[in-house]
């Protein structure tokens, strides 16, 4: 080339020398501004994220409503409770890499140049972009495995809902017995009350003697202590079930709508086995197979090489050309097998993961079935003649009591009696209901059919009494 230059004429060559000049500026300026402008955009668009993030607020919970159900508090934890939010956030993040998952690589641009401060020799300046070619369709396989993420992620958060929304009907359920016993002692505590105006009346006319006083001002003061200690516990589950829900203000001046009262359920066992193998439990683990499965088809994949192109500008001192060239790595030694192994061995493990929570399901749904059954017959039991009996036992002793025909221990056992009749009545409704809702989870149903008795399965009436 230098032999060219030499052949033509000054002014030829002058401008030759002023062209390439002039290519090699224009080229450092493009490369300068593509380089000031894709900087600019990443930090603008860094500005916006942040100024984003920085302007989200936190919204404070409201407070519990005063009157409060058991569907508001099951609405109130799902709206405002963190760990929904948090869980919620990393379906988010299971999208975001979906979206990463879908995108092709991008591609580079490469400016050089050589020989700058060799004068003997011409200069050379290279401008090309290079584009990765995937092969194996590595990108199909990509969006298969984020979108079973995803799902894999969505049921997780349903799997947590659900396990929340337990822990409220437990929660509310449990208030409502605690409700229960603390009227029932406040009760208890307004009948010895009575007994004990009557003795002291009695006292005073000289018809009882001041022992019997004393015996029913000590049950008075036990009644007064039994009292307190359920309000305590109704107040701490009052506590419980605002945990339960989310809430951060614990103010206690609410009160719960409902009463704890026996509602028979309708259901089949076909129709429950259905909806219990349709929980998230179960959906995240065909999820987590089906997830796999992708995996292990994207390791498969990726043991084929991608091919990188390149396609450009080449200037040669005063020549110019187009610049043209194709890499390929060569599967020699690295196949990927290791990786290969490793997600069929994932892909196995998940199937039998399946296979476990499927037979775990179907065993939690029949023994929570048969929680059910029991605890119904026990409450109508308790509700058909025990309860009855209690009441007109104390009902009797106290009349006769009134009229000295009844020593005043009668009538303390007999009131004794019925009020553990009546707290193991509230007990046994408390179970049946938190058995009903160890069913609904069993079953992944936010609710179960009310209004018709369970059905009894044969075996079951056989070992019922």
């Amino acid at each position: 080339m230098p032999l060219l230059m030499g052949c033509l004429p000054v002014e030829h060559r002058e401008q030759v020398l002023r062209g390439g000049r002039r290519m090699r500026k224009i080229l450092v300026l493009i490369g300068i501004g593509w380089f000031a402008w894709g900087y600019g955009l990443f930090a603008s668009l860094n500005a916006q994220e942040v100024a984003t993030v920085a302007r989200s607020p936190q919204v404070e919970p409201p407070r519990v409503p005063t009157s409060l159900t058991l569907a508001a508090a099951i609405e109130y934890a799902r709206r405002w409770h963190p760990r929904l939010q948090a869980v919620q956030e990393q379906v988010r993040m299971a999208q975001s890499e979906a979206v990463t998952a879908r995108l092709r690589p991008n591609p580079t641009f490469t400016f050089s140049g050589e020989n700058f401060t060799q004068t003997d020799r011409e200069q050379e300046w290279f401008a090309f972009f290079s584009q990765t070619i995937e092969t194996g369709g590595k990108r199909e396989r990509r969006r298969d495995l984020a979108e079973w993420t995803v799902r894999a992620a969505e049921a997780t958060a349903q799997e947590v809902e659900r396990r929340l929304l337990m822990e409220v009907k437990l929660a509310y359920a449990r208030a409502l017995l605690e409700r229960a016993r603390w009227e029932l002692a406040r009760e208890n505590l307004e009948t010895f009350r009575q007994i004990v105006r009557y003795n002291e009346v009695r006292v005073a006319e000289g018809y009882t003697a001041e022992g019997d006083l004393i015996k029913v001002q000590v049950e008075a003061q036990r009644a007064e202590f039994a009292l307190r200690r359920a309000q305590l516990e109704y107040e701490q589950a009052k506590i419980a079930l605002l945990r339960a829900m989310g809430a951060t203000s614990f103010d206690l001046q609410f009160e719960l709508r409902e009463e704890l009262t026996f509602e028979p359920v309708s259901f089949r066992a076909e129709e429950l086995e259905r909806a219990a193998l349709e929980r998230p439990e179960a959906v995240r683990a065909r999820a987590e197979v089906e997830r796999a499965y992708a995996l292990w088809q994207l390791e498969r994949a990726r043991a084929k090489p991608d091919l990188v192109a390149s396609f450009g500008y080449k200037r040669h001192g005063p020549n110019n050309t187009l610049y043209g060239a194709v890499s390929l790595p060569l599967p020699i030694f690295n196949r990927n097998q290791g990786e290969i192994e490793r997600a069929e061995a994932q892909w196995r493990q998940a199937e039998a993961e399946w296979r476990l929570v499927r037979g775990e399901l179907l065993a939690e749904l029949a023994a929570a079935r048969r929680a059910v059954e029991i605890a119904a017959e026990q409450v109508e039991s308790l509700r058909r003649d025990f309860l009855q009996r209690a009441e007109d036992a104390r009902a009797v002793a106290l009349a006769a009591y009134r009229e000295g025909a009844a020593d005043l221990l009668v009538l303390l056992e007999a009131q004794r009696a019925h009020t553990a009749a009546r707290e193991l009545y509230w007990q046994a409704l408390y179970e049946y209901r938190r058995a009903l809702h160890e069913l609904e989870r069993a079953t992944g149903l936010e609710r179960l059919p009310r209004g018709v008795r369970p059905p009894v399965s044969s075996e079951a009436s056989r070992i019922s009494p």
